[in-house]
């Protein structure tokens, strides 16, 4: 893979370059991926993708030649975008490290006059699914931008590039699942099933693993809008809606404080504890999974039950696992499912999956 990305770099070192402007570039994510773009400002990856400029929700900032001007105005307008740009005819690709729906909204408009987009953001490719055609058929007009979400799913994981591999050489996905949330599946990597789980989702929390309200991870939200994605890449034409979740949050909890619920979730440990206890039984692990059943068309998120020889059981940290069964991989194909497994989160892992995306517009024509 690096002999092909570096011969693909090679290639297009003459071509025009692609000026990058990143929205919320001081953000973790952001602020990750503009010093991995400064830095290979010297390298073959530099002369093909260049920094043009940043913003966060209140300033922009124009770079050029390593010098950085305040540039004053809306920090996702159109004409600010531009004014980072050296020409108005430039390759130009917007970068979503943002988790914001009012730049995702922007996204038809930018590809349907041809600027392309890269995104960490999943607000955009798994919500209205009207507004997501509009998106893909923009990215099928010749004078259409193209639309990279690769980090949208395990960060900097091939698993969207994997996905569209798959479909486009004619396999025929069955099903994809996975743990997809660093944090859930840090959660149940490290809990015993015998000491309180409030007590693990406590300490991610104190140790940053968690949101500060840890019921943003814990509903399966996250993990729904990545199955969402998933679910599209492989044809289906479902939304949020279609999702069947189920959330670790108990209802009489969804509306308390951030404060009470850590009070008050282990009121919830024996119902999770007993569901531990059940698994090891059957020689089983607890894992908080998503699943596109391909063939069914549906979608769910929940705590299912593995065994311990299973993949998804082996896991540690907060790694991410994806499990794809197709007509090649899997049991129709008479061969073992195809595992994906890495960091799902992390900023420079999260960075370096969208420089990806960069250098792979960049090498295209």
């Amino acid at each position: 893979m690096g002999t092909t990305l570096f011969a693909s770099i090679m290639t297009t070192r003459d071509a025009a370059p692609v000026e990058v402007f990143v929205c919320g570039g001081t953000g973790l994510v952001g602020s990750a991926l503009v010093a991995q773009l400064r830095a290979a400002t010297s390298t073959p990856a530099g002369a093909i993708v260049q920094l043009r400029g940043f913003c966060s929700s209140r300033e922009v900032t124009r770079e050029r030649d390593g010098a950085t001007t305040a540039i004053a105005g809306d920090s996702v307008s159109d004409d600010e975008i531009l004014a980072c740009c050296s020409s108005a005819d430039a390759r130009v690709c917007v970068v979503d490290c943002t988790s914001s729906a009012v730049v995702t909204a922007k996204y038809a408009p930018w590809l349907e006059r041809g600027w392309n987009v890269a995104t960490a953001n999943k607000k955009g490719n798994s919500g209205d699914f009207s507004y997501y055609k509009r998106c893909v058929e923009a990215t099928k007009s010749p004078s259409g931008g193209k639309w990279f979400v690769e980090a949208t799913i395990g960060a900097g994981l091939p698993t969207v590039s994997t996905l569209r591999t798959l479909v486009a050489t004619g396999d025929a996905v069955e099903s994809v699942q996975g743990i997809f949330s660093g944090t859930m599946s840090f959660l149940f990597n490290t809990w015993d099933g015998e000491s309180a789980f409030s007590e693990t989702v406590a300490m991610a929390k104190a140790a940053g693993y968690t949101e500060p309200d840890p019921r943003e991870d814990l509903n399966g939200l996250d993990v729904a809008r990545k199955v969402v994605i998933a679910a599209r890449e492989c044809g289906l034409s479902i939304s949020l809606d279609d999702v069947q979740v189920e959330s670790l949050v108990p209802s009489e909890l969804e509306g308390c404080s951030a404060e009470d619920f850590m009070t008050r979730f282990s009121e919830n440990d024996a119902a999770i504890a007993a569901r531990a206890r059940a698994a090891e039984e059957e020689g089983c692990v607890l894992r908080f999974v998503g699943k596109v059943d391909v063939k069914r068309k549906t979608a769910t998120v929940a705590l299912s039950k593995f065994q311990k020889r299973h993949a998804f059981a082996a896991l540690s940290g907060a790694d991410n696992i994806f499990e794809i069964q197709s007509a090649r991989y899997g049991p129709t194909g008479a061969s073992t499912p195809l595992i994906i497994r890495g960091p799902g989160a992390g900023a420079q892992v999260t960075a370096a999956g969208i420089f990806g995306d960069l250098i792979a517009l960049a090498s295209t024509r």
